[in-house]
């Protein structure tokens, strides 16, 4: 058996953290495309997210959607992976703020917490599909937005991965 691999195996479920993070070292440098994949990861759980508001229609009715997004929302919503996709257009971006991975998640849990009362349905599938809101309540949710916002700028810790 190779012996970094017998290595891995050895201290996998050990609770030493620094026999843990030696012996990740020596399978990353054994294997360095690894290192992109561990980034990515880092990236998810710990890097920038844009919190958004966007103005969209949904099989040509007129709603607001609320997320996150380590892209940018054009991006994430170009993504043809998802059902219904074909039936969202995007009218405008309303906000669109960078946070640090926690500050992102907790600022959008407080905004759906604030706008919970203005929800509607829709029968898309993709990821977010209930974070849809009345358009009628645009000027209240933008108003939302902007006094909430500043505490999460100076929120940092880690977030679960996607």
């Amino acid at each position: 058996m190779d012996s970094l691999y017998k290595k891995y195996l050895s201290t996998k479920n050990t609770t030493d953290l620094e026999t843990r993070i030696d012996t990740m070292g020596d399978i990353i440098r054994e294997h360095p495309k690894l290192m992109d994949y561990i980034e990515t990861k880092i990236d998810s759980c710990y890097g920038t997210h844009k919190v958004y508001l966007v103005h969209m229609k949904v099989g040509g009715v007129d709603m607001l959607k609320v997320g996150y997004t380590k892209n940018s929302v054009v991006s994430r919503f170009a993504e043809h992976r998802y059902a219904g996709r074909e039936n969202i257009e995007i009218v405008g971006v309303l906000r669109e703020e960078e946070f640090q991975a926690k500050g992102a998640i907790d600022f959008e849990k407080q905004l759906k917490l604030l706008y919970c009362e203005y929800k509607t349905t829709t029968d898309l599938t993709l990821p977010g599909k209930g974070e849809f809101y009345d358009i009628h309540h645009k000027d209240t949710m933008l108003s939302g937005y902007d006094r909430t916002i500043n505490p999460f700028k100076n929120v940092f810790g880690l977030k679960s991965p996607n």
